[in-house]
């Protein structure tokens, strides 16, 4: 990978954040915060690609949190940690908040970091010039529409467009028509078989 990426991890255990740190590559710059407030206060003033967000930290959970970022980033990939899966079930947090990838603390530790990298290469692969997600970031922010609200033209929340524009998810048939009717440009244009933008 040629760019820099930088990553930020929000939990209230310093020794999960030591160790993410250190079993990550040394190419990622790495920034960790045990307390909520000084976390969004981090993202607010720093560009941050990834982050990875225990969902019970303080006086906040991950919603409360997110719910905040969201308000002036709605870019930065956000990765739920959580070891309370029985009361954060998976399904249900992905679909309710605006975050785009879970993971258990009680998965092996191995597999927590193939889902940072798995979090890594989708971003990564979003920022290609030549991806449906790419074109359709460009399209949005040329028309001064934040993914909320192109998410209420469609009739869909904000999530389901940031995970297009993260090439997470394909949309259907019917929402790629409504893009380009939307954008006025062609459903081929937006599949990637016209070059000029």
């Amino acid at each position: 990978m040629d760019e820099i990426f930088n990553i930020i991890i929000i939990d209230d255990d310093r020794g999960i954040i030591e160790a993410i740190k250190a079993n990550l590559p040394s190419e990622y710059i790495v920034d960790g915060y045990t307390n909520s407030k000084e976390g969004i206060d981090a993202i607010k003033e720093n560009k941050y690609d990834l982050l990875i967000l225990d969902y019970f930290i303080d006086n906040l959970n991950a919603e409360a949190v997110t719910e905040k970022i969201r308000k002036f980033d709605d870019e930065i990939y956000i990765m739920l940690l959580t070891g309370r899966a029985e009361e954060v079930p998976a399904i249900e947090t992905l679909k309710k908040t605006d975050i785009q990838m879970y993971c258990e603390k009680s998965a092996h530790f191995e597999k927590i970091l193939i889902m940072i990298e798995s979090a890594i290469k989708s971003i990564c692969h979003s920022r290609k010039d030549g991806s449906f997600g790419i074109r359709l970031k460009k399209l949005r922010k040329n028309a001064n529409l934040s993914q909320e609200d192109l998410g209420k033209l469609l009739g869909l929340g904000r999530t389901a467009v940031a995970n297009w524009e993260t090439n997470q998810t394909e949309p259907t048939g019917e929402n790629i028509k409504k893009l380009a009717d939307l954008f006025k440009v062609t459903t081929d244009f937006l599949l990637g078989y016209k070059a000029n933008f």
